[in-house]
């Protein structure tokens, strides 16, 4: 009689149907970074795009005001022009008014002197100059005339000519050469303005004719010693 003997089955691992899986994490610690790095990109290109946009409207913003200053400018300065350019038009146009003489230089003589013009223009004067710029009180007349000999313009007011324009004329003194200015009483006319041969009366300081005259006559060609010092003269006035 034969005896059937079974096999015992396997015990523990061996009994399993498939292989065994291990499960990681769900999120690791470099996919993190990544995405905090990522949203940090996308955080700093989202504001240099904002700062960007506003740069170029405040660039836009001062490219309008430049434009709109830089047009003011333009119309100031062409209406400057315009105004310049009419008032030596204005100037030239009262040259006409000039009264010419006819007195030659070199003639010189100490003591006081008479003249027939009021203030003279020319004709036998002191042998020292008056030095020229402003002064608050009448000059002598012989001593201006050598002035006016060297190239001078003597420009005389009436005493009562408001300041301004006294302020004005004194101004003219300090800022130009060869301009001598003096309060001349008995003055026919507000301002007078004299050089060697050549004499313009006008109605205020701000007349335009005034800075034609000296434009003009201030060392011209008529000038008998043309070039010659106004300073390092006579500095003394009548009163």
């Amino acid at each position: 009689m034969s005896e059937t003997r079974g096999k015992t089955p396997p015990r523990g691992n061996a009994a399993a149907t498939g292989p065994v899986r291990k499960a990681g994490p769900a999120t690791t610690p470099d996919r993190t970074d990544r995405s905090a790095r990522r949203a940090q990109v996308v955080q700093e290109r989202r504001a240099e795009r904002i700062n960007r946009t506003e740069r170029e409207a405040r660039q836009r913003q001062l490219t309008r005001i430049g434009g709109a200053v830089l047009g003011v400018l333009l119309l100031v300065g062409i209406g400057f022009f315009a105004y310049d350019r009419y008032q030596r038009f204005q100037g030239d146009q009262v040259l006409d008014d000039v009264a010419d003489f006819e007195y030659s230089g070199g003639q010189h003589l100490d003591g006081e002197l008479t003249y027939t013009e009021s203030p003279p223009v020319g004709g036998t004067h002191n042998n020292v100059w008056q030095n020229c710029g402003y002064y608050a009180a009448p000059v002598a007349n012989w001593n201006a005339v050598h002035s006016l000999e060297h190239g001078a313009v003597w420009i005389t007011y009436q005493p009562e000519l408001p300041d301004d324009q006294v302020a004005a004329l004194r101004s003219m003194a300090e800022d130009m050469d060869y301009i001598l200015v003096s309060p001349y009483p008995g003055l026919d006319a507000p301002v007078v303005a004299s050089s060697w041969n050549h004499q313009l009366r006008l109605q205020s300081a701000t007349d335009p004719g005034l800075d034609a005259f000296i434009r003009e006559f201030r060392e011209g060609p008529d000038t008998p010693e043309r070039g010659a010092l106004c300073s390092q003269g006579n500095t003394g006035t009548l009163t």
